[in-house]
């Protein structure tokens, strides 16, 4: 079943729950298309066009704790103001809401952004790596970044603690 068409260049995709139920954000070209799942099987699927642009990467996190979802993306395809972004997160660390990030090329960082004391940080975790692609594992202890750091063409693990 087709929802949407018309809609190009998607590559930014991110899944979470809103009011309790599984949805989809998918950016593209035509902007950030958020999915909601039908309540019942064979019901209607519901779509949203919420920001129009050109959305490489989509993730959600309410980083400043007022209880609603911030969204970051990376804009355009591939990031137009910083050198070719790519890898996206939104997350917990140290028990901290948090986006992580990372840019492929110029400085090759990885790095998370959180809001404290009313303004946002950007901690820098490494740089001439190259991010291709983030995942973030949350343990009781611990939080773990697994990245597939391109440009220093490695597999790494990052371990968060405080």
């Amino acid at each position: 079943e087709i929802l949407v068409d018309g809609l190009y260049r998607n590559h930014g995709f991110w899944q979470t729950k809103k009011g309790g139920k599984d949805v989809g954000y998918f950016g593209s070209d035509q902007g950030i298309l958020r999915v909601s799942a039908p309540e019942k099987r064979g019901g209607q699927w519901k779509t949203e066009l919420i920001m129009e642009g050109h959305i490489g990467e989509i993730a959600t996190i309410d980083i400043d704790n007022d209880g609603e979802d911030e969204i970051m993306t990376i804009e355009e395809f591939h990031g137009d103001t910083i050198d070719f972004a790519h890898a996206l997160v939104g997350t917990k660390l140290a028990g901290q809401n948090a986006f992580v990030c990372g840019v492929r090329r110029k400085d090759c960082e990885l790095f998370a952004v959180t809001y404290e004391d009313g303004e946002y940080k950007v901690t820098m975790i490494e740089k001439g790596v190259g991010p291709a692609n983030l995942c973030v594992v949350n343990e009781k202890d611990r939080d773990i970044i697994v990245a597939a750091n391109h440009t220093a063409n490695e597999a790494a693990v990052y371990f968060v603690t405080e």
